[in-house]
C-alpha cells in the first residue's frame, strides 16, 4: 500500500514491467523506436477511481501508483464512483418510478389504451445519474478496448479493492475484444470466472439477508423434521450472523449495472450476441430471487468451504448456470438476430466492438415500461435539405404538410 509515505513494492514494479513487456519479439524489441506498428505502445494503468478519491486514500494508507517507478506506462483516472453514488443513484431511479406508480393509481379515470397516460418523471430520471455512471463505464471500456486493440498494448485494471468497477471493466473490455464472450456459454464463463471467482461480494452488495423482519416465520408451529423446521433453523443463525444492520451500507448494484453496460452494447450491436434481452433480464432476476447459489456468497471460499459446520454450499446448492442451459431456456434466451460471421477476425472490425458512450438509453423492459416512457421518442432522421426554385420548395412544403397530417390520423 503507497499511503502517505509513498511506500513502494519492487517486486511487484517488476512484476508488471514484465507483463508490459511481453508483446515484444527479440526482433521488435531491437526495432522499439523504428516506425512500425506496434513499435509506440503505451501501456496503460487504468484507476478506476475519481482523481480526488485516489489521492484521499492515501491518508488511509492507501492511494495510488508513483508512475516514476513503472516505465514505459501511463495513468489514466476514469473517474467512476463509489458503490455508495451507484446505490443512491439507483435508489433515486426507483423513487421516479414509485411515484409514478402512486400517481397513476391516484387517478380515477382508466386511460384510452390507444393512448397511454405517461406520468413517468423522465426529468427525475436524468437527475439521477444513472445514465451518467453507464456512460463513464463504457468511456472506460472504449479505452481499453483501443489501447488494446489498436495500439497493441497491455492495460491493468484496478480500483480501491478489485471487485467491483475493476470487474465491470474487465468483464466489459473482454466482451468487446473476444467474440467467445458474447456466446452464452462464454458469457457464463465470463462471469464465473471474473466475477464469481475474482471475489465480487454478492451477498453484501446485492443485500442477501439484509433485513430481520424479511426472515420472520409466521408459522406457529412445526412438525420436527419438517422443512418448516429446517427453514426456522436457518433463519435464526442467520439473525444471529447478521444482528448489526451496518452491513447494509455494503449494499450497491455493481452486478446490476454491469448487466446494463452489457445491454447498452447489445443494442448498439444487435446482432453480435447470442444471447438476448431476455437472457440479461432472467440473470438479473436470479441475481436477487436466491433460487440458486451462485449469487449468494462473498468470496469463493464462503462457496467451496463454508463456516465448517456442514457441507460446504457449492454441495447443497444449485448453479443457476443449470437453468440457463436447459433446453426451454435457450431457446428462449437465444438472439435470432445472431450472426457469428460477422466475428470474423478477418472481417471489417476483426470481430471486435468498441462501445459508443453516447448512445445511452434507460433499459426500460427491466424497470417494466415502455421505452418512450423512460426514454421519450426517438428523434427521426432529418432528410437532406432541398435547394431549388421557391415554387418546388413550397410544392415539397405543401406534399411534407400533407404526410405529416395523414400520419396523424393513421395514414402509413
Amino acid at each position: 500500500m503507497v499511503g502517505i509515505t509513498q511506500n513502494r513494492s519492487v517486486q511487484d514494479e517488476k512484476l508488471i514491467e514484465a507483463v508490459f513487456q511481453t508483446h515484444w519479439s527479440p526482433e521488435s524489441r531491437a526495432q522499439r523506436d523504428a516506425s512500425i506498428y506496434g513499435a509506440t505502445a503505451t501501456n496503460l494503468i487504468i484507476d478506476a477511481r475519481p482523481t480526488v478519491n485516489a489521492v484521499a486514500n492515501s491518508a488511509k494508507g492507501a492511494g495510488t501508483e508513483n508512475m516514476d517507478h513503472y516505465k514505459d506506462s501511463k495513468k489514466v483516472y476514469l473517474g467512476i464512483d463509489h458503490i455508495h453514488t451507484m446505490r443512491e443513484s439507483l435508489a433515486k431511479v426507483v423513487e421516479a418510478l414509485r411515484e409514478a406508480e402512486t400517481l397513476l393509481a391516484s387517478i380515477n379515470s382508466t386511460p384510452d389504451p390507444a393512448t397511454p397516460l405517461s406520468v413517468l418523471d423522465r426529468s427525475a430520471l436524468r437527475r439521477s445519474g444513472w445514465l451518467r455512471h453507464i456512460v463513464a463505464v463504457l468511456e472506460g471500456t472504449a479505452l481499453i478496448v483501443k489501447n488494446v486493440h489498436i495500439n497493441s498494448s497491455h492495460v491493468l485494471i484496478h480500483c480501491s479493492d478489485g471487485w467491483d468497477r475493476t470487474s465491470q471493466l474487465s468483464a466489459m473490455s473482454q466482451i468487446c475484444l473476444d467474440p467467445f464472450y458474447r456466446t452464452i456459454r462464454g458469457f457464463q464463463i465470463l462471469v464465473e470466472k471474473d466475477w464469481v471467482s475474482f471475489g465480487h461480494k454478492f451477498l453484501d452488495r446485492c443485500g442477501h439477508l439484509s433485513s430481520e423482519k424479511f426472515f420472520t416465520s409466521t408459522t406457529t408451529t412445526a412438525e420436527p423434521g419438517s422443512g418448516a423446521e429446517a427453514a426456522q433453523a436457518f433463519f435464526t443463525s442467520v439473525q444471529n450472523r447478521f444482528a448489526s444492520q451496518g452491513h447494509i451500507k455494503e449494499t450497491s448494484p455493481i452486478f446490476h449495472q454491469f448487466l446494463e453496460a452489457v445491454r447498452q452494447l447489445q443494442r448498439q450491436y444487435p446482432d453480435r450476441f447470442e444471447y438476448n434481452e431476455r437472457f440479461l433480464r432472467q440473470l438479473y432476476y436470479h441475481l436477487y430471487s436466491c433460487q440458486f447459489g451462485t449469487f449468494l456468497f462473498n468470496s469463493e471460499r464462503e462457496r467451496r468451504v463454508g463456516d465448517g459446520s456442514g457441507p460446504p454450499p457449492i454441495e447443497t446448492t444449485v448453479s443457476v448456470w443449470d437453468y440457463f442451459n436447459s433446453p426451454q431456456e435457450m431457446a428462449l434466451n437465444t438472439n435470432q438476430d445472431y450472426d457469428p460471421s460477422l466475428d470474423d477476425p478477418k472481417g471489417r472490425d476483426m470481430g471486435v466492438l468498441i462501445p459508443n458512450p453516447k448512445d445511452v438509453r434507460f433499459w426500460n423492459e427491466l424497470y417494466g415500461r415502455t421505452d418512450e416512457e423512460m426514454n421519450g421518442k426517438v428523434p427521426l432522421p432529418r432528410g437532406p435539405e432541398v435547394v431549388g426554385p421557391i415554387e418546388d420548395a413550397r410544392h415539397i412544403s405543401f406534399l411534407l404538410e400533407k404526410y405529416i397530417t395523414g400520419v396523424g390520423k393513421g395514414v402509413e
